[in-house]
């Protein structure tokens, strides 16, 4: 099938030939207008939340849409490893790592229709980069939860209450470390709190989430006086 389809021959963005040596996959001119982010985006308001940082690598808009939409909907698995280099590379910058990775993960009829978990692509990609361990099925969902994609930050803490949990056989794996949750996106920052919470409620002492894209964090207020969306 490499031979067939050889895979790191076309920029993972706009899809124009690049030299294969590129390992983002990504051509010069994408790599240039990338909107690139170190910041956490919601470091003014981080006590709303459980997980302790935001390790984004861009802000998410067009670019990183194109390549997301590829990724989990587009059937282009492999691009797991360029994205999963990505992260890697912007967790080597962080002053803490972390003692290992996991992922967020899938309900079982998501993963029936796509065929795997984008985010556990990602994180086991990272994870080999870095030679940090990679635990798979840390954390199950437990009930699908829909599509969120045009939910605000209430509307999706609803969703998602009681629908991850911590599968207990890895407790001791858990006991005081520091977990880096992998997701491909935060935008509201409630699934990763979701999933941070049941982290350190199974005895996890911090939880980083690194992702490839994040939302800016900017707030803007409801018109309805209700919580504030984060675009």
């Amino acid at each position: 099938m490499d031979a067939v389809f050889p895979e790191n021959i076309y920029c993972i963005c706009c899809g124009d030939s690049i030299d294969p040596s590129v390992k983002s996959g990504l051509c010069a001119r994408c790599a240039e207008i990338m909107p690139w982010a170190l910041d956490n985006p919601f470091h003014s308001y981080m006590d709303e939340f459980a997980f302790d940082d935001v390790l984004p690598c861009v802000r998410y808009g067009s670019y990183a849409r194109r390549i997301m939409n590829g990724l989990k909907n587009g059937g282009q698995s492999y691009m797991a490893k360029n994205v999963g280099r990505m992260l890697a590379e912007r967790l080597q910058l962080s002053w803490d790592m972390p003692d290992l990775l996991a992922a967020v993960p899938s309900h079982k009829s998501k993963l029936r229709k796509r065929g795997y978990n984008q985010a556990e692509l990602l994180a086991e990609a990272a994870a080999g980069i870095l030679k940090l361990p990679y635990q798979k099925g840390l954390l199950i969902k437990t009930r699908a939860t829909g599509s969120m994609r045009m939910a605000d930050g209430r509307t999706r803490r609803s969703m998602l209450e009681d629908s991850f949990a911590a599968d207990p056989r890895y407790a001791d794996l858990l006991h005081g470390r520091h977990v880096c949750l992998v997701d491909d996106v935060v935008t509201t920052g409630s699934t990763a709190d979701a999933c941070a919470r049941v982290l350190k409620a199974a005895g996890a002492a911090k939880v980083s989430v690194l992702c490839f894209g994040a939302s800016s964090g900017t707030r803007k207020s409801l018109s309805d006086g209700g919580e504030d969306a984060i675009f």
